[in-house]
């Protein structure tokens, strides 16, 4: 988990699309550097994260299975997050 303010929200585009890297001062951590995933990607490309603002980043406890094109599977488990500052 983490949670702090963001610091700084840099983007780029890569092989696989666009990404995301956030710079969060976490409370308890310090200075931590992510990449996002999941729903803090969407909300990177939606323009809901603010430079300034306070964020709430977890990783949820249940594992979700996706099946892909070829028919394989991937086990992950899916990253959420919130504005606790109302944004």
């Amino acid at each position: 988990m983490l949670e702090g303010l963001v610091l700084d929200l840099t983007e780029g585009e890569g092989e696989y699309g666009p990404w995301y890297r956030l710079k969060i001062k976490d409370e308890s951590r310090g200075v931590v550097r992510y990449f996002a995933k999941d729903e803090v990607k969407r909300a990177a490309a939606q323009d809901r994260i603010e430079v300034g603002e306070q964020i709430w980043v977890a990783m949820a406890t249940d594992e979700v299975t996706l099946e892909r094109d070829d028919g394989s599977t991937h086990d992950y488990h899916p990253t959420n997050c919130a504005f606790p500052g109302g944004s």
